[in-house]
């Protein structure tokens, strides 16, 4: 590996290799706090609609305090602002979940950003060593040496070895960035459903609240 590097260039491979540490590095922290945020989602809202109708929103924001994850924090928001109306409730919850969902995409950028510039590093490696390769052939040939195959066997080594160090480093990162988004994309799933179940939820305990103002004025009026 060592030879292969000098056999590219520093030049080439120096920022090859440390833009393979970061996605290495970012593909390590990613799992990690997907797998913190991961819950299940059925198994969350049959908790979470329990501990409302048994104990009360108060101890359903406390449940989802406890609780890591996107899901849990827009239940938690939501819940705060239960004596608001839905439609302030809607925007509470819509502002945490692109919050949420903006920490979850989290250094994907530079991944994406890795997987299309390697190869063009590895490209310009392979027109620099190209080049060397045939100003060595001319410069031979209009000496009257020759050609210097060992000039010509360098510049073309080095093409292909840029160019394998490119693709070698562009395409874990271009299958690491799909699988990132991907499972950003469950997460935002998850957090569409949490919170049209939680409206639901709210605009059902609501009516209860405001009705019963009304059943007093009407028994205060017979």
């Amino acid at each position: 590996m060592i030879e292969l590097f000098w056999i590219g260039g520093p030049f080439f491979m120096v920022p090859l290799l440390i833009a393979s540490i970061a996605v290495l590095t970012v593909a390590i922290e990613r799992i990690r706090s997907f797998r913190a945020a991961t819950t299940d989602y059925d198994d969350f809202l049959e908790e979470m609609t329990s501990t409302i109708a048994s104990d009360g929103i108060s101890a359903g924001v406390d449940l989802a305090d406890q609780i890591p994850g996107p899901v849990a924090a827009t239940w938690s928001v939501g819940l705060q602002s239960a004596r608001q109306p839905l439609q302030i409730i809607r925007e509470k919850m819509d502002s945490t979940a692109i919050a949420e969902i903006q920490r979850l995409e989290r250094f994907l950028p530079l991944v994406s950003v890795v997987a299309q510039v390697a190869p063009l590093i590895g490209i310009l490696g392979t027109v620099w060593g190209m080049i060397d390769a045939f100003e060595g052939m001319a410069g031979g040939l209009a000496t009257g040496v020759g050609v210097n195959g060992e000039i010509i066997a360098d510049g073309i080594g080095r093409a292909l070895t840029t160019t394998a160090a490119g693709l070698a480093v562009a395409i874990p990162a271009t299958l690491l960035y799909h699988w990132f988004s991907h499972k950003v994309d469950l997460f935002i799933d998850d957090i569409d459903r949490s919170r049209a179940d939680l409206i639901e939820i709210l605009s059902r305990l609501t009516p209860r609240k405001a009705t019963r103002p009304a059943a007093r004025a009407t028994e205060t009026a017979q």
